[in-house]
């Protein structure tokens, strides 16, 4: 995890219903921007897209897990079905690494503001950028 990311948001109303909109994130120091074509089934306020939209770094970094990990790039599709098998034996273990990874974290103290210590590393974790 690389810590907070801050970015300038906006979206526009783009269907008569009221439930589809382009939203768009700007990078305050690069200036570059990213769009997302978003729809829902029913009128969502801004903060709401923005949080959904921010998800994707979650899975994103799922994915790159996955891919480092386990080796769920590590193969040409040429078949539905070996493909499936494929994406269901590399998830298996991920799912098993996961697991093992959220074991290792030092139980919470009672003070929820007080980070917990412990000297030993988290095994099983990806560094940043990496």
């Amino acid at each position: 995890m690389e810590g907070p990311r801050h970015y300038d948001w906006a979206w526009i109303e783009i269907g008569a219903d009221g439930h589809r909109h382009l939203l768009i994130r700007r990078n305050p120091s690069s200036g570059e921007l990213a769009f997302y074509l978003c729809w829902s089934p029913r009128r969502v306020p801004l903060a709401e897209l923005v949080r959904v939209a921010g998800t994707r770094w979650c899975i994103e970094e799922c994915f790159q897990a996955a891919k480092g990990q386990v080796g769920l790039d590590h193969y040409q599709v040429r078949h539905w079905t070996a493909w499936h098998r494929h994406i269901t034996l590399a998830m298996l273990p991920l799912a098993f690494l996961a697991a093992l990874a959220a074991d290792a974290r030092p139980v919470r103290t009672a003070q929820p503001n007080r980070p917990a210590h412990n000297p030993d590393p988290i095994d099983l974790t990806v560094p940043a950028g990496s």
